[in-house]
């Protein structure tokens, strides 16, 4: 594939090492991997466009050392044109990270693909109970094809795991491949050639589907007399890796006559390498499947996008189980964006996610947006939210709407397109970082903004999401991935705080008291938003014990301010532009500010404007011992017009404790004297439902 149109697109090209730790030992007959080298190579054009591949080393296998890797890479980089017929055979994993690059590039999106791609599950080397523990779990996935990884342990021992293997996955219903990775044709002090060895585990009645590579690569003569006299069919692995030209594989495969190939994309020169091989092998009546090679889930999730539309199009093909099941061997993969079912990988695209009551599951479509309305044994707190699914799935096309809380003002009702909620879910999707099977919980009433954006963030984003009553006090017992509350839904879960990554706080002030008691371990966010933009345009991370960094905006958002000081809101995705609130920051840029209060609440004392949010903020120390809910507020007086009240939700002080409280605040050096307030006044402080002060 070739990118060359200066005039239109012009290349920039990086690349940055990324080098994939195992979460265990990898052994195979050859070493033990506990590391491996691997590059990421971005290439982007002018109208911003980016694709992403991938450079695989496998350190003994790879032709290529990772300092011609490194060399290679820094020359590209200069270019602006990239073909991938520039690239040298001898750098197989780069012309194969390109190739996927430009492709990615191509199609400006992840990688996707329609059905699912059989797969077989791997064992690796360990000991006979290490691996037969492996077999079991793969069982339970779903898997019908097994592989093993053979050779290191002594082949009497190796033979007894594979007839209780078999005993376990009887030949009807699975299908048994080993990986010699060349042991058979090494010395192992048992005496037995390996010819003796494939006759062996044929008389053992296993029905071994094949073997791969049992000799190592290119012994030529001895790989073809033992490809003609094996009981058990060969497939050439190795032997494959360092043959470039059309005329060299076709003598090898000519002279060995394997009954399998097993094709490597990133060992062998590529997806368009690949497809040469599979054209002689075509011709020659020689199988063939696909395997990864040790990729991250950026190559892996390439090789079976190509793979698919292969077998798409040959349904002869699709009964050989393909060897991409290696995504979750790395303590530092990148995110996944495919998915393991039954012993076939998808596509994230293909995953629905679902909703969860009381443990029975709906998938989020039309027939289990019904299924959940029909079910009898729902309760009618979540009628608003069979309500939303419905309308969802079945009326694509009718603006969505939504109801204010009445925290500034009187609940109305706002109007927003499909077009616009989605782009939100998206917004905090990428933010968040919240992937496909992200397993979450809706603990806010559906009634309003932030709960059913919850709803529409798992349809958008494929999440597993439980519902909960909406209360005070949620019942989260589930561990979990992500959970909106508001402060005082957060306040009522400790000291004990369910097991969750990341928390989304909003709806109400996150005071001190609060953010103080926060549990470590746990992502805590504070978010800025309202119901006109869709929930949250800002949030900011909160950690116990430090202060409150400003708020940054989320993806597609910027911020201006009105001479006022007042926050002024573009979110064109959303369908904001221009948007005044009633909100007065400090701005630090267009992605950044401090929130000071409402404007709406600004007390105008002798000419000079007091914040009420400001000053209940320095004096929060103070009130601190009090223990109970307190504001600012203005009253009207002759002189001033409005004079600074601190209005008190708790019993009556007598008048001693009352001028201790108030000479207090009045001596705090950060408080300016016009902004203490010159007296006390009790009386209830309202909430909104959502935890939010409705102040007088």
């Amino acid at each position: 594939m070739i990118l060359d149109t200066p005039e239109n697109i012009a290349l920039d090209i990086t690349y940055r090492a990324h080098p994939l730790t195992f979460n265990k030992p990898a052994q195979t007959s050859r070493d033990v991997l506990y590391h491996k080298p691997s590059f990421f190579i971005t290439i982007c054009d002018k109208s911003g466009r980016k694709g992403v591949g991938e450079i695989s080393l496998i350190p003994g296998l790879s032709i290529e050392s990772e300092e011609e890797v490194r060399s290679y890479l820094d020359t590209l980089k200069t270019k602006r044109v990239v073909n991938v017929e520039d690239i040298p055979l001898t750098l197989p994993s780069i012309k194969f990270a390109v190739e996927t690059a430009l492709r990615s590039l191509k199609r400006d999106g992840e990688a996707h693909w329609s059905g699912g791609i059989t797969i077989n599950g791997l064992v690796w080397m360990d000991c006979v109970k290490g691996m037969l523990e492996q077999v079991d779990v793969l069982v339970n996935k779903g898997f019908k094809t097994i592989k093993l990884k053979v050779g290191t342990l002594p082949f009497h021992e190796e033979l007894e795991m594979l007839r209780e293997i078999r005993r376990k996955c009887p030949s009807e219903e699975f299908t048994l491949r080993i990986d010699a990775n060349g042991a058979f044709g090494k010395d192992a002090g048992d005496g037995m050639t390996a010819l003796e060895k494939l006759e062996a585990l044929s008389n053992a009645d296993l029905n071994i589907h094949s073997i791969e590579q049992p000799i190592p690569a290119g012994q030529y003569d001895k790989m073809a007399i033992l490809c003609a006299t094996s009981p058990i069919p060969i497939a050439l692995d190795e032997e494959l890796i360092g043959v470039h030209s059309q005329s060299e594989r076709k003598a090898l495969l000519e002279k060995t006559k394997p009954k399998y190939l097993i094709l490597k994309p990133s060992l062998i020169g590529g997806l368009a390498e690949s497809e040469k091989w599979i054209e002689l092998a075509h011709e020659l009546g020689i199988r063939w499947w696909v395997t990864s090679a040790l990729e991250s889930n950026v190559g892996l999730s390439a090789i079976a996008e190509w793979i698919a539309g292969i077998l798409e199009n040959n349904p002869n093909l699709q009964g050989l189980a393909q060897g991409l099941g290696t995504g979750g061997l790395f303590t530092n993969n990148t995110a996944s964006t495919m998915f393991i079912e039954n012993g076939k990988l998808y596509a994230q695209q293909q995953r629905l996610g679902s909703i969860v009551l009381h443990g029975q599951t709906f998938p989020f479509s039309r027939a289990g947006a019904n299924d959940f309305k029909a079910h009898k044994g729902r309760p009618s707190w979540t009628d608003g939210i069979a309500r939303t699914l419905v309308d969802w799935f079945q009326d694509s096309e009718s603006p969505i709407l939504f109801k204010t809380s009445g925290s500034s003002g009187p609940p109305r009702n706002i109007l927003h397109t499909r077009d616009s909620v989605i782009s939100s879910a998206k917004d905090s999707l990428t933010f968040f970082k919240l992937n496909p099977g992200t397993r979450a919980v809706l603990a806010l009433p559906i009634d309003f903004v932030a709960g059913k954006l919850m709803l529409v963030r798992a349809i958008v984003g494929r999440w597993n999401l439980e519902i909960i009553e909406p209360s005070s006090r949620p019942a989260c017992t589930n561990d979990i991935d992500f959970i909106a509350l508001t402060p005082l839904q957060c306040a009522s879960l400790l000291p004990d705080f369910p097991v969750v990554s990341k928390v989304l706080l909003g709806g109400g002030v996150l005071r001190d008291s609060l953010k103080n008691k926060l549990p470590e371990g746990i992502e805590f966010w504070e978010g800025f938003g309202m119901t006109e933009t869709l929930t949250h345009i800002a949030a900011r991370r909160v950690i116990s014990g430090k202060d409150n960094p400003p708020f940054t905006a989320l993806p597609g958002v910027d911020f201006n301010t009105r001479p006022d000081g007042a926050l002024v809101i573009n979110a064109p995705n959303r369908g904001v532009v221009h948007l005044v609130t009633d909100d007065l920051v400090e701005l630090i840029d267009a992605q950044n500010f401090i929130w000071l209060g409402r404007q709406s609440s600004v007390i105008n004392s002798g000419g000079l404007k007091v914040i009420p949010e400001v000053v209940e903020q320095k004096i929060r120390s103070i009130m601190r011992p009090l223990d109970c809910a307190y504001l600012i507020r203005g009253i009207e007086d002759e002189g001033l017009g409005e004079k600074v009240m601190l209005r008190i939700d708790s019993k009556k002080l007598n008048p001693e404790d009352e001028d201790a409280l108030l000479r207090k605040i009045a001596s705090l050096e950060t408080l300016p004297a016009y902004h203490n307030p010159r007296g006390i006044e009790y009386g209830t402080i309202k909430t909104s439902i959502v935890g939010k002060i409705q102040r007088l």
